[in-house]
């Protein structure tokens, strides 16, 4: 019996994926290959906790959440090519991975799938035989069966846009775009991925719902996914390994909720996961690439100042170093390898303070307050600036401006928002970029609720021609 040759070809990356490191490319092919977390670390002379930190960068640049989802995804964008398998016919199958039994309890199940970038797989040398040839073939069934589901989504769930429409400009920086929200609604889960900015959850007229949308950044169009299992409003999202984790929110009777459940746009479909400690709405969820961090809240009878963290490998939450106050409603983003939490509600007022969560050292540190007190706002961030936009949930201030804080000065500067300046009130709007245009969702102006849909281009990427005489050059 001889061992087949597998050719793995590394080709250059999809325009639409970061490319990946020389390195990373070395972990990808070994992956495919078969080989474990510790075969990987003997053959590129590394050790298996730096295997496990490339595995993290490439799920995440891929937008997968495991090692075969990893493998098929670069089948797909032309990163790997295997030609073809030479195996001898009396060469029995065997199972592609073993596990000891301890840790079982944390592979994926055929009927709950969970993802496990942390978890060290272990397969034998063998595998490049019938295992391989599993692999290959699980591969390319589940492009079959996305391909499938791709086509049918792509009839049906693009929203009708019946009537076109030119974006308007609204001041220097804003404009309003050519497709509103399904409907007026407020409060949702909001996070971006890929080109694709996704709300989940909210409140409508009719009460808390579980529509899942996703809008197309570039061909401004809305998409309805399969509905969350569990209706919320005044939820959490982040995006961890290529899925977008929903962090509890408040139920229709107006209770919280502990439920954690997270969507995957590959496969258009919902999971559960562990639920948190304790009933929590309000509360920010944020994502340093590796965990998802929940910051605060509000648990039905008293305003958090709680500090939970999310290992998907384990599945588990576990709490760390409670934030300086106790606070919902808050609104941040991570940005240079720290997780910034500004403004907020206290239970008598809004807030504006700054605080930043250093991961590594799982600490608090205070930065400069906002220039305003902000609760239920949004944010983005845009190379390296974080962008605050709305506010006023008491109705006590008039947010007339939105701000952007840049931490190499630790300085908080004015963004002109002529929408705040006709209504100086903007809560619960949903609020994400997509590389550096910020757009805004619905929320509530006053006591309306609004399903319209906004552009803001921070002032990065311009260029400035030089005028042409009339005539000159080619026309």
């Amino acid at each position: 019996m001889h061992t087949p040759q597998i050719i793995v070809i590394i080709k250059a990356m999809s325009e639409y994926t970061e490319e990946l490191s020389d390195r990373e490319l070395d972990v990808l092919r070994c992956v495919a290959r078969g080989a474990s977390n510790k075969e990987v670390a003997v053959e590129l002379s590394i050790s298996e906790n730096t295997v496990k930190v490339h595995l993290r960068r490439i799920f995440a640049k891929l937008e997968v959440s495991s090692r075969t989802e990893a493998a098929r995804v670069a089948m797909q964008q032309g990163i790997i090519v295997i030609p073809g398998l030479e195996v001898e016919s009396s060469v029995a199958a065997e199972p592609m991975v073993t596990v000891s039994d301890n840790e079982a309890s944390t592979r994926l199940s055929e009927t709950e799938p969970r993802p496990l970038p942390l978890a060290e797989e272990r397969a034998p040398r063998r595998m490049a035989t019938w295992g391989t040839v599993s692999l290959v073939l699980a591969i390319l069934l589940t492009v079959a069966i996305v391909g499938i589901i791709s086509l049918q989504l792509s009839g049906e769930g693009i929203l009708p846009t019946p009537e076109s429409f030119t974006n308007a400009l609204i001041g220097e920086d804003w404009s309003v775009t050519n497709r509103p929200l399904p409907a007026a609604q407020a409060d949702m889960a909001v996070v971006a991925a890929g080109l694709s900015i996704y709300g989940i959850g909210g409140e409508t007229a009719e009460g808390v719902v579980d529509a899942t949308y996703a809008f197309n950044a570039f061909e401004h169009t809305w998409r309805r996914l399969t509905p969350k299992p569990t209706a919320v409003t005044a939820a959490s999202a982040a995006g961890l390994f290529g899925e977008i984790y929903v962090v509890g929110g408040r139920l229709a009777d107006g209770q919280p909720t502990n439920v954690v459940e997270v969507y995957s746009p590959i496969q258009n479909a919902w999971r559960p996961v562990t639920a948190l400690p304790q009933p929590v709405a309000g509360g920010l969820a944020l994502s340093d690439g590796a965990f998802i961090y929940l910051f605060g809240g509000w648990n039905g009878s008293t305003y958090l100042d709680t500090t939970f963290v999310y290992d998907p490998g384990e599945d588990r939450w576990r709490p760390v170093t409670e934030m300086p106050q106790p606070m919902a409603y808050s609104t941040g983003q991570f940005m240079t390898g720290r997780l910034y939490v500004v403004g907020g509600f206290d239970g008598e007022q809004e807030l504006a303070v700054c605080h930043f969560f250093n991961p590594n050292l799982e600490e608090w540190f205070a930065c400069p307050n906002m220039l305003l007190a902000r609760g239920k706002a949004g944010s983005a961030a845009v190379l390296n600036r974080l962008y605050v936009i709305g506010g006023g949930m008491n109705g006590r201030q008039e947010i007339t401006f939105s701000e952007r804080y840049d931490p190499a000065t630790e300085t908080w500067q004015v963004i002109n928002s002529p929408l705040l300046a006709e209504n100086p009130t903007w809560v619960g709007l949903g609020v994400a970029n997509v590389e550096n245009r910020i757009f805004v969702f619905g929320g509530r102006r006053g006591d309306e609720l609004s399903l319209n849909t906004y552009i803001y281009a921070p002032f990065v990427y311009r260029t400035f021609l030089p005028n042409v005489p009339v005539g000159g050059g080619n026309n």
